[in-house]
């Protein structure tokens, strides 16, 4: 059996470390919080009605956020959402998540899109200005038809606002997003042990320089088990309503 890490390192924003570190701490483990990014809003662009799209994909908790946020409501399109973190922000907004499906990354989602029959369809994608080429492409190789719609910007603290040296021995980094891998190589050289919370966070850590442990599904419960912790309660996993 793995041993335990002496202490985690959280990367990510600083609300969503919040969460993570007190369930941490309720199974007895130790935490560092150093939120590596944080998210600029973005106007949507008012050509794109929600409504007029038959799904709506949620990829991320920021992106059901920043859809409220701007005002915008599904209308009668259906909802998806990428991973159970996603629904549970889905449902403090009202919205059900009519797809149902526990994905790790956008290319699964795009599978269990395609697998669940809704297959060709209009699909709205709410979320950050950059974003890698899934769940997109694979809807589109589906006869899909796409839109992109960019309600917020990630953007990596700056090296000169991060604590010079945070790191002890035994710390092991949890990593939830391939930006938030970018914000910590961009300022520091130090490679610790680290846990990704999918393949593609992992292809990230690996491409600068870390060797991760990869979760086996996208949550914090799993990012635990892949370090050695004991059982760890994500605060992201709500019932959903009926």
């Amino acid at each position: 059996m793995r041993a335990p890490p002496r202490r985690i390192v959280l990367t990510r924003e600083e609300a969503q470390n919040r969460a993570w570190r007190t369930a941490l701490a309720a199974a007895g483990a130790t935490v560092l919080e150093l939120p590596l990014l944080r998210y600029a809003p973005l106007t949507p662009p008012a050509a794109v009605d929600p409504a007029a799209f038959d799904w709506i994909l949620f990829t991320s908790p920021q992106g059901v956020h920043a859809f409220a946020d701007a005002g915008l409501s599904p209308g009668g399109a259906r909802i998806g959402a990428l991973g159970g973190g996603t629904a549970a922000v889905l449902a403090d907004h009202g919205w059900r998540d009519d797809l149902n499906a526990r994905c790790r990354d956008g290319a699964e989602l795009a599978r269990a899109f395609v697998a669940a029959g809704a297959a060709p369809a209009r699909v709205l994608l709410p979320g950050p200005d950059r974003r890698l080429s899934e769940p997109a492409a694979g809807l589109r190789a589906a006869g899909c038809t796409v839109v992109e719609l960019p309600l917020y910007r990630t953007e990596a603290i700056p090296a000169g606002e991060l604590p010079r040296d945070p790191f002890a021995d035994g710390d092991v980094v949890f990593f939830a997003s391939p930006s938030a891998v970018g914000a910590f190589a961009e300022a520091y050289t130090l490679r610790p042990p680290c846990v990704a919370i999918g393949e593609t966070t992992a292809a990230a850590a690996r491409a600068a320089g870390f060797d991760p442990l990869v979760a086996d599904a996208p949550d914090l419960s799993a990012m635990a088990r892949a370090c050695g912790l004991g059982s760890v309660t994500d605060p992201s996993f709500r019932e959903m309503p009926s």
